[in-house]
């Protein structure tokens, strides 16, 4: 098995182009001055003659693009990437999903199906959904109702206000209801297509995955550090924590500029300026530590970087992103618990604790193997749509998607796959 992949959680990436689910309704007969029935995609002889199912309106289009971007205050005009991007992205999604429903359907999988378990689970989940949505309405409301109100009333005040918001995109709260049984639904065919899926193969594509790791890490370091580090442990890795006793802010961009600029000369005077005026707290939280106090009381006083309080960081024996110089003080401390020495950053002066030896615990391990099997069963879902791509192409009506002619041009899994 030979696969080119980020990870098995980030390469979802190459699978969630049906991840999402998407529909739209609208009672409006223009957007845009744009006939809201104007089919922006479909397929021009699809199977069993469903045309209605694989032709998509510009209603339903753009009742997906609008709320994205209404809902993150984006505006064409200030966000043109951005809305471009999200465009080539509610046509994928409306196109594959209407391919997802069809096999699905072909599969015997259909809202009809669902258990009354599972039916609970989405009502109680769209509920959820329309209620956050309207109590972010709730100050815009209770302004609008003045200072008498029911709670009753204040709740129905919150959904107009909300129904409003979404008419502008030509939609209702129906949508929410819509998203959860296709979901659904997704995970079902997912399911379906990939219930002969083997535990020897996912062992085989994990193993593998971790084989790939192995190479990345002698000999494309940054490929390993960037994307592989969820699959090997290498030999010697420590957990570690820190105390950074950092310098002010104005001379640790100095230090930087410097050093961009390739004057390490003045660089280090500048550094050796500012550490001179912290070197007192570090020895103290030196001093502390030798005299037994525990790691964690002095880590608390005396670490600038309080977030990393308590956090454990692996090193690796090789690294392209951690400094010498911290890796260099991980390696030398003799053994788990102990401290480096005082060392120097053009940050400040730190020093390290060994809080364990790094290893892919059991727990992992098995994480791996769940992640392993939920990629490739999302990979054969998205297989099988590409294939059906590949048979019923959708033709596409780009000036009213405002895309590139051409933009949506059908590439296999396997290339998206590398793609990411």
């Amino acid at each position: 098995m030979n696969k080119t992949i980020k990870s098995i959680t980030a390469s979802f990436t190459a699978t969630a182009i049906f991840i999402a689910s998407f529909t739209a309704c609208t009672k409006k007969e223009e957007i845009n001055g744009i006939d809201t029935s104007a089919p922006v995609a479909r397929i021009e002889n699809p199977p069993n003659g469903r045309k209605d199912l694989f032709t998509i309106k510009y209603s339903d289009f753009f009742g997906e693009y609008n709320f994205f971007m209404a809902r993150g205050g984006y505006t064409e005009e200030n966000d043109a990437e951005l809305a471009l991007t999200q465009r080539d992205n509610v046509i994928k999604y409306l196109a594959q999903e209407r391919i997802i429903l069809y096999l699905a359907e072909q599969a015997g999988i259909t809202e009809e199906t669902f258990t009354e378990e599972e039916k609970k689970t989405i009502e109680d989940t769209v509920k959820e959904n329309v209620d956050s949505w309207c109590n972010s309405y709730r100050a815009d409301a209770i302004s609008e109702l003045g200072e008498t109100y029911t709670e009753e009333e204040l709740y129905n005040k919150e959904f107009e206000l909300f129904s409003d918001f979404l008419a502008e995109s030509g939609l209702t709260a129906d949508i929410f209801r819509t998203w959860e049984v296709n979901g659904l639904i997704r995970e079902k065919l997912i399911a379906a297509v990939s219930e002969d899926l083997s535990e020897e193969t996912v062992t085989a594509f994990v193993q593998d995955t971790v084989e790939q790791a192995k190479d990345k890490y002698e000999n494309d370091l940054a490929t390993f550090e960037k994307s592989y580090t969820a699959f090997y442990v290498p030999k010697g890795s420590r957990r570690v924590q820190q105390i950074l006793v950092k310098i002010d802010e104005t001379s640790i961009s100095e230090v930087a500029a410097y050093r961009k600029d390739g004057d390490d000369e003045k660089a280090e005077e500048v550094l050796n300026a500012a550490l001179e005026k912290v070197k007192y707290r570090i020895n103290e939280a030196y001093s502390k530590l030798q005299n037994g106090e525990s790691w964690e009381t002095v880590q608390a006083e005396y670490n600038d970087e309080t977030d990393t309080n308590g956090t454990d960081y692996t090193v690796y024996p090789k690294s392209t992103t951690v400094k010498a110089e911290v890796i260099n003080a991980a390696m030398g401390i003799s053994e788990i618990g102990g401290y480096s020495d005082i060392c120097k950053s053009d940050s400040g002066y730190f020093i390290i604790h060994y809080s364990g030896d790094a290893e892919l615990s059991e727990e992992r391990i098995e994480e791996l193997h769940r992640q392993g099997r939920e990629f490739l069963a999302n990979e054969e879902a998205y297989n099988k749509i590409t294939s059906f791509m590949e048979t019923y192409p959708y033709i596409y009506d780009y000036e009213l998607l405002g895309l590139e002619e051409g933009s949506l041009e059908l590439t296999s899994a396997a290339e998206q796959t590398t793609a990411q």
